[in-house]
C-alpha cells in the first residue's frame, strides 16, 4: 500500500467482508509505538460488502473486548484505495485451516482449545455482547507454551445485550437477523432470538465436530434448520460418556436447559478431563478414526509401506561424529576436530570411502555447506574448505575484527549465490561479502548493525536477499522465540515473537533447518508436549505437528522430512508435514542427514556412520 505505514506481506484470508493481508510496520510512532518490522493483520472492509454501520460496530466490539481468548485492534488505517482493522497477527491460521490436518490435536489440546474458546465468550457475554457467528474459520489461533491459544474474532453481525448480564432471550426484526452459518446455529438464532446460549450451542457443534470430524447435523441451509429445530442428537460410542454429557446439555435444542453460560460449560468440560476414561484417551488423536468425513480425502497422502529388512552398511570413523549434515554432493561429519567428507551416493547405497579427513586446530562446532565446499566454524576461526582443497583456509578470525574483547561465541551464516556471509557476535551484525579468486577467499565488511538482545542469534539465509535470525529465551517466565528478518542492506523487514522456545536440539546446535519449500522451516518447541513446527515465512504461517514421542533430532530432503525420537523411531513425514510412515532406526540417532535420494546418515555414541537405505513406495 502507497503512503502507508505498513507493508504488506501476503495475503492470509479472505472472508465475506474483505480480504486478510499480513503486514509489517515501516516505521515507528514513538517511544511507545510497536517496534518497526512487527507484524500485524489488515482486515480489509470495503464500503460495498461491509458498510459503514457493519465497520463501526465491529471496531467497537474489538476496542472493547480486551480478553487473551479475543482478537485486539491495534489501530485504523485509511488509504485511497481501502479501509482497514490492524489487528494482532496470529500465525496459526484459522481452526479451519487446522482441522483439515492430519490428525492435528490430542483429547486433551482439543478439549483445552475449546476451553480457551469459551474463555473467550465468557468476557464477551458478561460484557453484553452475544457474538453469534462462532465457527473454526472465526477462531484464530497463537501458537503458545503449551499448544495452540484460540482467539475468537470477526464479530462483524455480533449482537449486544439490553442489559449486560441477561441470559433472556432477545430478538433483533431487521433483514440480517438470522446472517450467520447454519451448520453451527441454534434453533432459536433462525427465528432472529440470541442470547448467551446461542453461542454455547454454536460451541457444542465445533467441540463434536473436533471428536469426530464431521458436524451433527449435515446438508441445504434448509436441512440444517430443519435438523437443528427438530432432528435427534445421535451422538457415536465412541465418545467417552462425560464428553457425551456436556453436548447432550451444550447441544439441547431449549436454550434454557442448556449451559446458563459459557463459564459452566468450560467447568464441565474441565471435570470430563478428570475422568478416568477421558484420561486414558488424553494422547490419543483426535478427530477418532472413522469419524472422519472430508471431501479433500482424495488429497490425504497414502501411507508409504517400507521394504524390510532396511538395507544398512556403517562406516568406522575416528571418534564419535557430534555434527551431520550434507548438500546434494557431500556428506559432512565433525568428530572432535576433524571433518569427514564423504561423497553422496548417486543410484545404489555404497558407503564408499572417505573422501577426505581434515584435521583442524580446534574442535569444530558447525558446518556450513555451500556451493563448492564448506564453511567450518570453530571457537575463535572460520575456515574455508573447498571441495578439490586438501587443506582449510581461514577467512575469518574473530580476534582481528576490532572489539573490545575477543567474543567467545559467534553464529555465522553464508549465501555463495549472493556471496554474503552474516556474522553475530556480542551486539552485533556483520554483513560480509565474498570475492572468489583463483579458488582463495577474501571478505570485506560492508555494514554493521547493532543487536540489542543480550544473548546470540542462530542466522540462516532465506534467499540471495534475506536473513533470518532467531532468538530462542527460555529463562523467561513464558518461554519464546523472536524471529527477526533482515535484508542484506540491515533493515528490518519483519519480525514476530512465538511463545514457545523453538529446540536447539533438532539439529546439531541450530534451532531451524531449512526444507525445500520456499521460505517454510523445520523447528521443534522445547518444554511442550512431543511436536514439532513447520514455519513458513513471508507472510508468517505455523503448523504443529503432533508426535507420538519427543522428537531428538531431523533433517530435511527434497521430498520431506526425517525425525528420529529418543527410542530410535524415525518417522517420515512430506513436505507439508503429513505422517506418511515410520521405521525402527538400528542405533539411538543423535544426529541424521539425507543420504542419497531416500537413504538416511545417521550417527550415534559409537564411533561409526550409519547408512540406511528406506526403499519406499507408495501404495497404489
Amino acid at each position: 500500500m502507497q503512503n502507508s505505514k505498513y507493508r504488506i506481506l501476503g495475503l492470509v484470508g479472505q472472508g465475506q467482508f474483505g480480504r486478510v493481508f499480513c503486514a509489517s510496520l515501516r516505521e515507528s510512532g514513538g517511544k511507545n509505538s510497536r517496534p518497526v518490522g512487527q507484524l500485524v493483520a489488515l482486515k480489509e472492509l470495503s464500503h460495498t460488502s461491509a458498510p459503514t454501520s457493519e465497520f463501526l460496530r465491529e471496531l467497537w466490539f474489538l476496542i472493547t473486548l480486551q480478553h487473551p481468548n479475543i482478537v485486539a485492534c491495534i489501530a485504523l488505517e485509511h488509504t485511497a484505495t481501502g479501509r482497514y482493522l490492524v489487528m494482532d497477527y496470529c500465525e496459526g491460521g484459522t481452526l479451519r485451516s487446522l482441522l483439515k490436518q492430519d490428525s492435528p490435536l490430542r483429547l486433551l489440546e482439543g478439549l483445552q482449545l475449546v476451553i480457551g474458546v469459551l474463555a473467550g465468550l465468557d468476557y464477551a457475554h458478561r460484557r453484553g455482547v452475544v457474538h453469534c457467528d462462532i465457527k473454526p474459520e472465526n477462531i484464530l489461533l497463537s501458537l503458545g507454551p503449551k499448544g495452540w491459544l484460540p482467539r475468537l474474532s470477526d464479530f462483524g453481525i455480533a449482537r449486544r445485550l439490553p442489559e449486560i448480564g441477561t441470559t433472556r432471550l432477545h430478538q433483533e426484526i431487521s433483514p440480517d437477523a438470522t446472517v450467520g452459518s447454519p451448520a453451527y446455529m441454534a434453533p432459536e438464532r433462525f427465528y432472529g432470538l440470541y442470547s448467551p446460549m446461542s453461542d454455547i450451542y454454536a460451541v457444542g457443534i465445533l467441540l463434536f465436530e473436533l471428536l469426530m470430524g464431521y458436524r451433527p447435523f449435515s446438508g441445504t441451509p434448509g436441512d440444517l434448520m430443519w435438523a437443528h429445530l427438530n432432528q435427534r442428537l445421535q451422538l457415536p460410542e465412541v465418545i467417552p460418556e462425560p464428553l457425551q454429557e456436556v453436548l447432550k446439555k451444550a447441544l439441547e435444542k431449549l436454550p434454557a436447559r442448556r449451559f446458563a453460560s459459557a463459564s459452566h460449560m468450560a467447568q464441565a468440560l474441565r471435570l470430563a478431563m478428570y475422568d478416568r476414561a477421558v484420561r486414558q484417551l488424553g494422547d490419543h488423536a483426535i478427530p477418532w478414526e472413522g469419524g472422519i468425513e472430508n471431501d479433500e480425502e482424495e488429497d490425504r497422502p497414502r501411507i508409504i509401506n517400507f521394504h524390510l529388512p532396511i538395507t544398512a552398511s556403517q562406516l568406522s570413523v575416528p571418534a564419535p561424529v557430534t555434527i551431520l549434515v550434507a548438500n546434494e554432493a557431500y556428506l559432512y561429519g565433525a568428530a572432535g576436530s576433524q571433518v569427514i567428507i564423504l561423497p553422496q551416493p548417486h543410484q545404489s547405497l555404497v558407503a564408499g570411502k572417505v573422501k577426505t579427513s581434515v584435521s583442524f586446530p580446534e574442535s569444530v562446532l558447525g558446518i556450513l555447506p555451500a556451493l563448492g565446499g564448506s564453511c567450518i566454524l570453530t571457537q575463535e576461526r572460520l575456515y574455508w574448505l573447498g571441495d578439490r582443497a586438501s587443506q582449510p583456509e581461514c577467512i575469518l578470525d574473530i580476534g582481528d575484527i576490532g572489539l573490545e574483547t575477543i567474543p567467545t561465541l559467534y553464529k555465522a551464516a553464508v549465501d555463495f549465490h549472493s556471496r554474503c556471509l552474516a556474522v553475530a557476535i556480542s551486539g552485533e551484525l556483520r554483513f560480509y561479502s565474498l570475492a572468489i579468486e583463483s579458488g582463495s577467499i577474501t571478505l570485506t565488511l560492508k555494514r554493521t548493525i547493532a543487536l540489542t538482545e543480550p544473548n546470540l542469534p542462530e542466522l540462516m539465509f532465506l534467499d540471495r536477499r534475506h536473513l533470518l535470525a532467531t532468538w530462542p529465551d527460555t529463562e523467561q517466565k513464558q518461554p519464546q522465540t523472536t524471529f527477526k528478518v533482515y535484508s542484506r542492506r540491515g533493515t528490518t523487514v519483519g519480525s514476530v515473537r512465538l511463545l514457545t522456545s523453538i529446540g536447539q536440539a533438532i539439529a546439531q546446535g541450530n534451532q531451524l533447518l531449512s526444507t525445500a519449500e520456499p521460505y517454510t522451516l523445520l523447528g521443534m518447541p522445547l518444554g511442550s508436549k512431543s511436536a514439532i513446527l513447520l514455519i513458513k515465512l513471508l507472510p508468517l504461517k505455523v503448523a504443529r505437528i503432533p508426535l507420538e514421542s519427543l522428537p531428538t533430532c531431523a533433517c530435511a530432503t527434497s521430498w520431506g522430512y526425517f525425525v528420529a525420537d529418543a527410542q530410535g523411531q524415525i518417522l517420515v513425514c512430506d513436505r507439508k508435514g503429513s505422517q506418511i510412515g515410520n521405521f525402527s532406526s538400528p542405533v539411538v540417532p543423535k544426529a541424521i542427514a539425507p543420504w542419497g535420494k531416500t537413504g538416511l546418515a545417521i550417527t550415534a555414541d559409537s564411533g561409526c556412520i550409519h547408512f540406511l537405505d528406506v526403499n519406499f513406495e507408495t501404495d497404489p
